[in-house]
């Protein structure tokens, strides 16, 4: 299965917390684990997963990545892309 976009996951995980309430502990548990089985591809290490839980006074917002140059790529980057894979919404393929 192809990674899913940023807006395909939080649809999947939408649909996945009000069909499984016992999701959403296993998230919170082991948030890695349970995204991995949820997408069916095994989240790389170099890949940080974070999970906040909000309630009506604690509201989350989430900024994307900065924007790069064309063209600039690191290592890390290179590591995420190999492959075809891509972790975020903003990889580059280089020039």
């Amino acid at each position: 299965m192809a990674i899913p976009t940023r807006a395909e996951l939080d649809t999947m995980l939408r649909e996945r917390l009000a069909a499984d309430p016992d999701f959403r502990a296993a998230v919170l548990a082991d948030p890695r684990a349970a995204i991995s089985q949820l997408v069916g591809v095994e989240i790389p290490d170099i890949v940080t997963v974070t999970v906040h839980e909000e309630s009506l006074t604690d509201v989350h917002v989430v900024l994307p990545a900065p924007a790069r140059s064309e063209g600039e790529i690191t290592e890390d980057d290179l590591e995420l892309v190999a492959g075809g894979a891509c972790w975020t919404n903003d990889c580059t393929s280089g020039p």
